[in-house]
């Protein structure tokens, strides 16, 4: 969304349902969004296109950047949104290589990664009723109607964020490359990140990517593999393991406590009788 807002001066409406306060909540405290982030609650699930179609009253006449939920890209908008006016396309569909692998005809398999750019245009061609998918519904209309539709590679790295493993993958990418803001962050060693007033104890060992939120404590013989992100005012007891953990602000872990492939809500206790045998282990390989 950041990004958005660097290469746009237009407004963003976020389709969720259930708790969207804690969404917006996390947003306005955000000066690199702005004010201009607006909701849509769908009760009942309707689809991508199904949301576009109910906030087209908020729309306002230019060109539309969708977004998938699990979407994570590293690729500018901007960049985007000129591949798509070049193409002179009603809908534009950013995709990623599947693999190197090569069909017999020499085209590389595409997969969608849920980002699109379409023209208001495309609205009229969405239903107004039950479930209403892009791919499977308004492409094949827009096709049927005679209007362009096309396909673009991504040239960074795209991820589906949809279980563990893909979001500690851009977890992982994220901390390794710096992109996130670095503002009060300072680069400890190679892909470690303390943000301000950290007390990091010589004889805590800390193996990267990892970032360490604004005054946390990390105490002696604490061992901490990433990729691991901690929010503001955490605690790391000592000699504890953390292995491949996210957590929010306010975490604590007591001492000789455990943990391992776990993302721990903020604030919150990590109970010190679980067993090391798991984080250890990993860590062993690892190490």
């Amino acid at each position: 969304m950041a990004a958005y807002r660097r290469s746009s001066d237009g407004s963003c409406t976020i389709c969720a349902n259930g708790q969207t306060e804690l969404i917006d909540q996390h947003l306005k405290p955000d000066p690199r969004i702005g004010p201009t982030v607006g909701f849509f609650k769908d009760g009942l699930p309707i689809g991508p296109a199904g949301c576009l179609k109910a906030c087209a009253s908020r729309l306002t006449g230019r060109t539309i950047l969708i977004v998938g939920a699990s979407a994570w890209f590293e690729d500018d908008p901007e960049w985007m949104y000129e591949e798509h006016r070049a193409s002179r396309n009603a809908l534009t569909m950013f995709c990623k290589p599947v693999r190197p692998t090569r069909t017999k005809g020499g085209a590389t398999f595409m997969q969608p990664t849920g980002i699109y750019y379409c023209e208001p245009s495309v609205l009229e061609f969405i239903g107004s009723r039950g479930y209403r998918d892009i791919k499977e519904q308004l492409i094949p209309a827009l096709q049927r109607a005679g209007l362009r539709v096309g396909a673009v590679p991504l040239p960074g790295r795209a991820y589906e964020v949809t279980d563990w493993s893909s979001y500690m993958s851009v977890v992982d990418r994220i901390l390794s490359t710096g992109r996130f803001p670095t503002d009060g962050y300072r680069n400890l060693a190679p892909q470690i990140w303390c943000g301000r007033d950290v007390a990091l104890s010589p004889r805590a060992r800390i193996v990267g990517p990892a970032l360490l939120g604004h005054d946390s404590r990390v105490e002696d013989d604490a061992v901490v593999i990433g990729p691991t992100t901690f929010g503001a005012e955490c605690h790391i007891g000592g000699g504890s393991w953390l292995v491949r953990v996210v957590g929010g602000d306010r975490m604590s872990c007591p001492a000789n406590s455990s943990l391992a492939d776990r993302f721990v809500p903020y604030p919150s206790s990590i109970p010190a009788t679980r067993a090391k045998a798991e984080a250890v282990g990993i860590a062993d390989r690892l190490l």
